[in-house]
């Protein structure tokens, strides 16, 4: 401490009040934001309607509805290791239980229908229960999607075992096979074929699945090929091998440098897919070649091929001539229909087939009831154009992540199949045996049914890892069946960003399902016309899918390069690769330019849940502002007006329900809560964004049941910066030609918001400012939106952002001279609200490492080069620049003539800033002031005038000095009456103006003693120090010794005010405000061991704040844990969908030979009593159901009512009983929250609009009306005039 001087204020000024009490502070932890790990397993329940993310951190994150949320601690941090990732995640449809191994290969299930009650919610809140833990003694490699109908799940063990975990029981089943292909090789070997050897170390099981039509029949891979497991026999029923003669390229390349083309392989399967039929399944190979098989015909497969050629396990000599493999010069190339060269085998080299997905549609009688359902409550979501249009024709599409060539734009491949038609004239025949071939009309309608009447792709910016599709209600078919989205999980984007801290790099999409059917047919490369001999003396020929000649390009028509993503291009570009034939816009909507927009419209973006931050969604900074009602509804209001019409609408999952905790002990009183302040949270992205959240605490106690996300999506107020430098009005600027060359550098340093003007400025590591203010919407005049639409005759590159077209660059000489503001207002879109741009600030100093922004209009930027810049919007324009001069040069010396905005710069970087309108000193009047605080403890106090009109900058601010102010944190001007800070506001702005312009006009008496007018707080690394009138007397001041400041703040809670000060060792120190004593300490973590403490950011009205650690590390935290909203209380199976039942084989008199089933299908019953045997144990105790129904949270606890006993009884009085009365459902007097307000207000208008379309219908029925009366009166009297002519000249 120090010895002062005596204090110009009274010793008995305390602005702190009850906050002296040190038992009104308590650390907590509010909530969590984003993922914590990187994205790992995918997951989806269409019963419960729930989708999960399994992450590498070992933690589950499971989505339902809008406020349906949770965080489920699967693997966790124990004595035994790290936490585990998660490797396989599944939902059990219909038994509503979550089943997650992870990379330890323990085996952990959770039941969602019931759910923990602890006391203390804070730290152990609501999630659902534990059911099992348990090690598997081997690698699991695949799992199959467990099914309603029964309670086994069936995985396979990397040595070639498969076993079942009996999910009922929670133990491992008795049922176990042994490696099949193991045992197959040795028969082989046995039977003295020649060249068949053992798989060294064993084949491994590489996938499984089971028969979406009967469960008798399930099949298993390996590396070697697929054995179908008969249940009932407990035998290898049959064995499918798919070997690749010498000269068949397979996946890979005619001109393979191993010469392994002239060799028999046999590629390693990577993955199963049954079509819905049960009739065929598709394998994939490693090689990236596609096997279809029968399940009827075991020894030979249907057809091999990939994406885009058919039949590569036939030696094509043609093919073999033309890529020179036989030393033939004769070479010719391969194009597709739209003119594009076609990977031909030589350079394919694909990758795996790391996934295979078969989808069907509903049949007719199922799909007219859903369009007959449409409409009704509980229909649920609408069905689309397309899948009518795939279900009418019974067409199937066969999904395939993978099994691309190198140079092909990633993505997830899909290959349209016709409907399987059976030979008329072979129905009802016996059944053949295994050893027998199929009968070629047998075998030429199944591959009819595989020649492909379309295909089409999702395009990625970066290759998918991963996909799951939602389906509508349907849990069998593998999840597979009638699904409305798809979501996909892509990988690392090396565009954007390096980020130190861990982060998640894998991001995810969602889209809409299905896409608009192909009505092109793809070309068949590889696919011949040959002759086989038939059946006797038959010759039947092998028809080839047709190959459409290219289509000739008319003026005003684009050429038809496929059906693409809204982001890339419409034209087709050079490549290398084949481009999958999908139907055009114009060919399903026309020619004109609107067909574009509706087919954005048709394949529409998913919008996921709020805070899945991962990819390019990676978070890089957050900030939390307190804001005034007025202004929060300003920002939110188009959000709810406009709810349901998004242009990216959420996901369609409305699983689980929420409820506010609001009867456990220290739950927060609503009414109180209501008083709360309203909270925006401001995030910026790896991928050049600024997205808005709604983080009030409102949001997690009203109403009840919840209704809103938390935090609460505010898409319309994002901000793309790759919008603004893809134009070519800003072409030249040196951040957009970044952009365009290395995207990896664009980076957002700082967003900063002006609470009261709206204003959001930005900042980037390359020394940029962009500056944006919000605007409401106006109706869209002409050309206002057309500035932004470059898709109408410029081609885009395969990424999210069109290419900015070659041209000279506007406003750059030679010397590469670019303005210093770039005005871009014309950039903006007005169909919204939303931050509107307003300019960039090129100044070209280097990296900036302090803003501070006011309400007045005014910004300063400090940079890392020892150089300040203070902005002037009105303009806009650079009013002061310290450090360097109009053109980003450096100042060493002050010129004679020079710009008198230009001042030399100090020999320090500055460490903190803050606008105020205060007085300084002597000078008691109000006025516009930049308080500069530099590392080396120098502060200089800029003041802003008003001369004609024009803000200027005195150039000879006061300077002065203190060591202990070396290494600045912040600064605090204080209003001396009531501790308020003096903030730059518009309103005291105004009110600064009054009192300069009536200070001009009197003369005060220089020998009066100067009053306190203002406290100014100015803290830094090791000291905090306080004094009146800035260079007055000292009021307080604080040293500390063995510990550093990292941020300060100053906190007004219930109209009391603290001063906190937080250490880079974890802990808060808290001080009174102005004498700066001490009051308590809190340690910023729990247990013992003390940590570094995050970037902060502060709501200084309530105490709570975010602490950004790292992108997997954002947690909402407080100083004042009293009263905070809890967890909710969860229910996620409070939406059920009908399980519907387990899907039966097709009936044998309607498919070609008998059915491969023998009798009844096996039932799901059947198979638990088959796999578990006599020795299965009875069913674990089923938990008691909760105490009181999940709703019954939401309201608060009633209080008792007090009981008077009399003394001389001790019994209570006989009272005479009071007619009941039912309270109001709200107070009069109670205030409204905002988003109650603001949907009745719009409600009232919808009723308002709808009333006057019904008065408007009623004027325009009795116009009609009295038009019809006037014309048949002018009728009648024209009739009667005719009759009295008539009859007067009779007369």
């Amino acid at each position: 401490m120090f010895k002062s001087r005596g204090p110009s204020l009274a010793p008995e000024t305390d602005y702190t009040k009850n906050l002296r009490e040190n038992s009104f502070y308590r650390y907590g932890h509010l909530r969590s934001l984003g993922l914590t790990g990187e994205i790992t397993a995918l997951a989806v329940d269409p019963i419960l309607s729930l989708f999960g993310v399994g992450t590498s951190s070992g933690l589950v994150h499971v989505y339902g509805a809008p406020p349906f949320q949770f965080t489920l601690p699967v693997s966790t941090i124990s004595s035994s290791g790290p936490a585990q990732p998660i490797k396989f995640l599944f939902f059990h449809p219909g038994h509503h239980r979550l089943i997650a191994i992870d990379a330890s290969n323990t085996l952990h299930t959770f039941s969602l229908q019931h759910i923990s009650d602890n006391p203390n919610p804070l730290n152990h809140p609501p999630l659902p229960t534990k059911e099992i833990s348990y090690t598997l003694w081997g690698t699991v490699t695949s799992v199959d999607q467990p099914l309603p109908s029964h309670t086994h799940l069936f995985f396979t063990i990397k040595d070639g075992t498969t076993l079942t975990w009996d999910l009922s029981r929670r133990g491992l089943g008795n049922w176990k096979i042994g490696n099949c292909w193991q045992d197959y090789e040795n028969r082989m070997i046995r039977s003295g074929i020649p060249g068949r050897r053992k798989t060294l170390g064993g084949p491994m099981g590489t996938c499984i699945a089971m028969n979406p039509r009967d469960l008798n029949i399930m099949l298993i891979g390996y590396e070697g090929g697929v054995v179908a497991w008969d249940m009932q026999q407990n035998v290898v029923a049959k064995t499918f091998e798919m070997t690749l003669p010498p000269g068949a390229p397979g996946g890979g390349s005619y001109q393979d440098a191993d010469g392994s083309l002239w060799t028999e392989r046999t590629p390693s399967v990577t993955s199963i897919s049954w079509r819905p039929d049960g009739l065929v399944f598709v394998v994939g190979h490693a090689d990236g070649c596609m096997t279809f098989w029968a399940y009827s015909e075991p020894d030979k497969p249907l057809m091999v091929r990939t994406i885009t050629h058919e039949d590569v396990n036939v030696t094509d000599a043609e093919s073999l001539f033309d890529a020179g493999a036989l030393n033939n010069q004769i070479k010719q190339v391969e194009k597709d229909q739209d003119g594009n060269t076609v990977t031909t085998a030589v350079a394919a080299n694909r990758e795996p087939v790391y996934k295979l997905a078969w989808v069907s549609f509903p049949d007719q009688l199922s799909l007219n009831a859903i369009i007959a359902a449409q409409g009704l409550e509980g229909a649920g979501e609408p069905i689309s154009n397309a899948t009518v249009d795939y279900a009418e024709r019974g067409e199937t599409l066969l999904m395939i992540l993978g099994g691309q060539s190198p140079g092909e734009k990633p993505g997830i491949s899909i290959l349209q199949f016709p409907a399987y038609k059976p030979p008329i004239g072979r129905r009802g025949t016996t059944p053949q045996s295994p050893s027998e071939s199929m009968p070629l009309q047998e075998r030429y309608a199944y591959r009819d049914s595989l020649a492909p009447t379309g295909s089409s792709n999702y395009l990625t910016k970066t290759p998918p890892e991963d996909f799951v599709l939602l389906p509508r209600t349907n849990p069998y078919f593998n999840l597979c069946h009638d699904p409305f989205a798809i979501i996909v999980s892509l990988g690392s984007d090396p565009t954007l960003p390096q980020v130190k801290e861990p982060t998640a790099t894998r991001g995810l999409e969602s889209w809409v399902f299905p896409p608009p059917r192909s009505t092109i047919i793809p070309p068949s490369p590889g696919r011949k016309n040959f002759v086989q001999p038939g059946e006797g003396e038959k010759i039947v020929a092998m028809t080839p899918a047709p190959v459409l000649s290219p289509t000739p390009v008319t003026p005003g028509r684009a050429s038809p390069g496929g059906w693409r993503l809204p982001w890339t291009t419409g034209a087709p570009s050079p490549s290398a690769s084949p481009t999958l034939s999908v139907p055009t816009p114009e060919s399903m909507y026309g020619g004109s330019a609107g067909g574009a927009r509706k087919r954005a419209k048709v394949r529409r973006q998913l919008r996921l849940p709020s805070s899945i931050w991962s990819g390019g969604l990676t978070v890089l900074g957050c900030e939390l502002y307190a804001l005034t009602t007025p202004m929060f509804k300003r920002l939110i209001s188009f959000s709810i007006e406009n709810a349901g019409q998004e242009e990216r609408p959420r996901i369609p999952i409305h699983g689980g329900m929420a409820v506010p905790d609001l009867q456990s002990h220290g739950a927060p009183d609503v009414k109180v809560a209501k008083l709360e302040s309203y909270r925006i949270l401001v995030t910026y992205h790896a991928d050049a964004t600024v997205r808005f959240w709604d983080a009030s605490p409102h949001l997690l106690i009203l109403p009840t049941p919840l209704r809103f996300e938390y935090p609460g999506p505010l898409p319309h107020l994002t901000i793309s910066i790759a919008d603004y430098l893809k134009h070519p009005d800003v072409a030249h600027l040196p951040l957009a030609q970044l952009w365009q060359n290395d995207p990896t550098k664009v980076k957002i340093k700082s967003v900063h918001l002006a609470r009261e003007a709206l204003e959001c400025v930005i900042t980037f590591v390359t020394g940029e400012v962009i500056v944006t203010k919000f605007g409401e919407a106006k109706g869209k005049k002409g050309g206002e939106d057309e500035i932004e639409e470059l898709d109408d005759g410029v081609e885009h590159d395969d990424g999210y952002f069109p290419t900015m077209p070659p041209q000279a660059a506007s406003g750059s000489g030679e010397n590469g001279w670019v303005e210093e503001v770039t005005e871009i207002g014309h950039l903006a879109k007005w169909k919204g609200d939303g931050f509107k741009p307003v300019a960039i600030f090129t100044l070209k100093r280097g990296e900036p490492i302090s803003c501070a922004v006011s309400d007045i209009g005014f910004i300063a930027v400090a940079f890392a080069s020892k150089s300040l810049a203070i902005i002037d919007m009105r303009g806009p324009d650079v009013i002061l620049r310290e450090g360097f001069n109009e053109d980003g040069v450096m100042m060493k010396k002050k010129k004679k003539k020079g710009n008198v905005q230009n001042v030399i710069g100090e020999a320090s970087v500055v460490g903190a800033m803050k606008f105020v309108v205060a007085g300084m000193g002597a000078d008691t009047v109000n006025r516009p002031r930049l308080i500069v605080s530099y590392a080396k403890g120098m502060t200089k106090i800029y003041v802003l005038v008003n001369v004609l009109g024009e803000w200027v900058v005195e150039t000879k601010p006061p300077t002065f000095t203190n060591e202990s102010l070396a290494g600045p944190l912040a600064s605090f001007v204080l209003d001396p009456v009531g501790g308020s800070e003096l903030q730059a506001t518009a309103e005291s702005l105004q009110t600064a103006m009054r009192d300069m312009a009536a200070a001009e006009h009197q003369h005060g008496s220089k020998g009066k003693e100067v009053s306190t007018h203002c406290l100014w707080i100015a803290a830094s690394k090791k000291s905090i120090r306080c004094a009146a009138n800035f260079n007055g007397e000292r009021i307080a001041k604080v040293e500390l010794e063995e510990e550093e400041l990292s941020n300060v703040f100053y906190i007004t809670r219930h109209g009391q005010k603290v001063l906190v000060a937080v250490t880079t060792t974890g802990a808060a120190l808290f001080y009174s405000v102005p004498f700066l004593v001490y009051i308590t300490r809190l340690d910023l973590f729990f247990g013992l061991q003390s940590r570094p403490t995050g970037k902060l950011s502060m709501d200084d009205r309530s105490g709570d704040f975010v602490e950004y650690s790292g992108p997997l590390d954002i947690n909402i935290r407080t100083f004042f844990h009293f009263r905070k909203p809890y967890p909710p209380r969860i229910d996620p199976c409070a939406v059920r969908k009908v399980v519907p039942p387990q899907p039966t084989p097709l009936a044998a008199s309607t498919m070609v030979g008998a059915w491969i089933w023998g009798g009844a299908p096996l039932t799901g019953a059947q198979l638990d009593t088959l796999i578990a045997g006599p020795t299965r144990p009875p069913a674990p105790r089923v938990p008691p159901a909760p105490p009181k129904p999940l709703i019954s949270w939401g309201k608060p606890p009633e209080e008792p009512d007090k009981v008077v006993l009399t003394a001389a009884t001790g019994l209570a009085p006989k009272r005479t009983p009071v007619q009941k009365q039912k309270a109001p459902v709200r107070d009069a007097r109670e205030r409204e929250d905002v988003y109650s307000e603001m949907t009745n207000t719009a409600a009232l208008r919808g009723d308002y609009l709808d009333s006057l379309g019904d008065s408007l219908n009623s004027v325009s029925n009795s116009a009609s009306a009295y038009l019809s009366q006037a014309k048949n009166a002018a009728l009648k009297e024209a009739a009667k005039s005719t009759a009295k002519g008539v009859f007067g000249k009779l007369l």
